[in-house]
């Protein structure tokens, strides 16, 4: 297996594979919607190629998708640009093997390589606290959603140590 960066050429068999991933966790029968967010996303000015990744298996068939893109955290000195992972997702038949662990590995390499400090993402904090996120609440961040001020769903990970020394502000999840 290999991760690379996605092409224009995958956009139709990612399209199934979210689909067909997120269809597992729909409550009620729903239609999952993250195929359709994640085409939009591709238009938008916060889509960076190079963070929209997929696993691919030795006979080419593509077994997961992760995407990181541009956020936006408000501070008092005014935004910073960060990144936001959403979506990511493994096809049913091929989770539990470290695919999405290996994704979010590469993504955050290559993100730090393309110079920024920081990713956030909206999830459980039990799944994602393992791969290293911890409650952005912890580094004076917020989730624009957050009237409490302590959403344990709110998550960052800096990418490198200090990365977010000082910030403080809301984070953008739109």
């Amino acid at each position: 297996m290999i991760i690379r960066a996605e092409r224009p050429a995958d956009y139709a068999e990612v399209y199934r594979l979210v689909r067909t991933a997120f269809a597992t966790v729909c409550r009620d029968g729903a239609e999952p919607d993250e195929q359709d967010y994640l085409e939009e996303l591709r238009g938008k000015d916060a889509f960076i190629p190079e963070l929209s990744l997929v696993a691919e298996l030795d006979d080419g068939t593509l077994v997961g998708q992760i995407v990181l893109y541009k956020t936006a955290i408000t501070t008092p000195e005014g935004e910073l640009t960060e990144l936001l992972l959403s979506p990511i997702c493994v096809h049913p038949d091929y989770v539990r093997r470290g695919i999405a662990r290996t994704m979010v590995a590469e993504a955050l390499r290559v993100a730090r390589g393309l110079g920024f400090r920081a990713v956030f993402l909206c999830g459980d904090s039990e799944i994602y606290g393992r791969l290293g996120f911890l409650p952005s609440y912890r580094y004076g961040i917020f989730h624009q959603e957050d009237a409490s001020l302590t959403a344990e769903w709110s998550m960052v990970r800096e990418l490198y140590p200090g990365a977010l020394d000082g910030v403080r502000g809301v984070v953008d999840t739109v």
